[in-house]
């Protein structure tokens, strides 16, 4: 409420400077309003902008979640396909999930990695995390790709 009030005062501010001055000739009132109205705009602009930008901030993202996969020997290339574009649907169908990325992962100096795959999800409370993991399509996701999983590893952590 105060910053409303802090904005009527600059209004009537500049409405008594646009039309206060009674000694002023018409063409002195046009050419003054000429320069004051962009500023007036690019103000209101500005406090529009903040106050848009504080009401709407979405609350920021605070614990991500990493899912790797290693796939049974002999898994085929479709499987495996199939796995990451499954993982991915989930993404469109859950707003809890804030950002996703996922990817084949790799070993240090050409050796081969440990897991195959690996989902990176970011969440923003852990009631978050836990409605993901007990959600009816990440539990079908699971039993439509089980199968063809070696091992699973899942590391939660909170990002600071």
């Amino acid at each position: 409420m105060q910053h409303f009030q802090i904005k009527c005062v600059i209004f009537v501010s500049y409405y008594r400077i646009l039309f206060g001055f009674k000694k002023m000739s018409q063409a002195q009132k046009k050419s003054l309003l000429r320069y004051l109205m962009p500023a007036m705009a690019l103000g209101m602009f500005a406090f529009l902008m903040v106050a848009y930008g504080s009401a709407y901030t979405p609350p920021k993202a605070q614990k991500q979640r990493i899912v790797c996969f290693k796939f049974k020997q002999g898994t085929s290339a479709e499987a495996i396909k199939k796995h990451m574009a499954d993982f991915q649907d989930l993404k469109r169908q859950m707003p809890e999930i804030a950002a996703y990325s996922a990817g084949e992962t790799f070993g240090e100096d050409n050796s081969k990695a440990e897991y195959d795959v690996m989902h990176y999800l970011t969440f923003r409370t852990e009631a978050e995390v836990e409605k993901f993991r007990e959600s009816t399509q990440y539990k079908a996701f699971e039993k439509a790709n089980e199968a063809n999983w070696d091992k699973v590893l899942v590391i939660n952590s909170e990002i600071k």
